[in-house]
């Protein structure tokens, strides 16, 4: 009898400790949800907000947030300028004088270059006769130099010249010859052969070929402290 009671009672002993009433069941479950949804929300937006202070920061700093990079970012246009270098057309152009530099020049820099004071002056001057060329055309003055370490060519329009300073050497024989350009570049031509007379032509090409823009006057540089202020040593 007792043995039935006790193995009667023992399941619903069971039942009762291991499950609480079915009443209640849900109300716990949603009690017990509430704490942790509200904490995993709270979480997330503050791990947002220290996000977006950590990239305002970095940004502000001149550093990249992380996911982002330098190469995603468009890079400012370059400016454009306002005016493009005039292209001009060297077709059929005819050959009005073509030299080397004068030979008097060299002739007297190597006799004085027995001196070792002369001596730089007398290479540089063998180097021009070797190598230097200069041309005039009825469109352009050109500078060729054809040396093996350095192949050029400055070629300069008549259109863009805008001052022309000359000074004569070796008794007149030749002279040095600085061209102005309106961009205020210079060619300068050493121990140029007839130079007064290359000197009108070129003034005389710029007003055929560009009538309306005369500017600059063409003077010899005549003292010492003319030649300095012009660009001559």
């Amino acid at each position: 009898m007792a043995n039935s009671l006790y193995l009667g009672r023992l399941p619903y002993r069971l039942h009762s400790a291991s499950c609480p009433q079915k009443t209640s069941l849900p109300a716990l479950r949603r009690a017990a949800q509430r704490p942790l949804r509200t904490a995993v929300r709270a979480q997330g937006s503050e791990e947002d907000d220290f996000s977006e202070r950590l990239a305002n920061l970095r940004k502000a700093g001149g550093r990249m947030p992380q996911g982002e990079s330098r190469k995603t970012q468009k890079k400012p246009a370059a400016p454009v300028k306002p005016g493009s270098k005039p292209k001009y057309d060297y077709t059929s152009e005819k050959l009005h004088f073509e030299s080397a530099p004068h030979r008097g020049d060299l002739a007297t820099n190597v006799v004085l270059g027995a001196t070792l004071l002369w001596l730089p002056l007398t290479v540089a001057s063998v180097g021009r006769a070797a190598f230097v060329k200069y041309r005039f055309t009825d469109r352009r003055v050109s500078v060729i130099t054809n040396a093996p370490w350095k192949q050029e060519q400055l070629d300069v329009p008549y259109q863009e010249v805008k001052e022309v300073v000359f000074i004569g050497r070796g008794i007149g024989a030749w002279g040095d010859m600085v061209i102005t350009l309106k961009n205020s570049d210079k060619i300068e031509m050493r121990s140029l052969p007839r130079f007064k007379e290359l000197r009108d032509y070129i003034i005389e090409r710029r007003d055929a070929l560009a009538p309306e823009e005369k500017a600059g006057v063409i003077t010899p540089a005549t003292s010492s402290a003319g030649r300095q202020a012009k660009g001559f040593q």
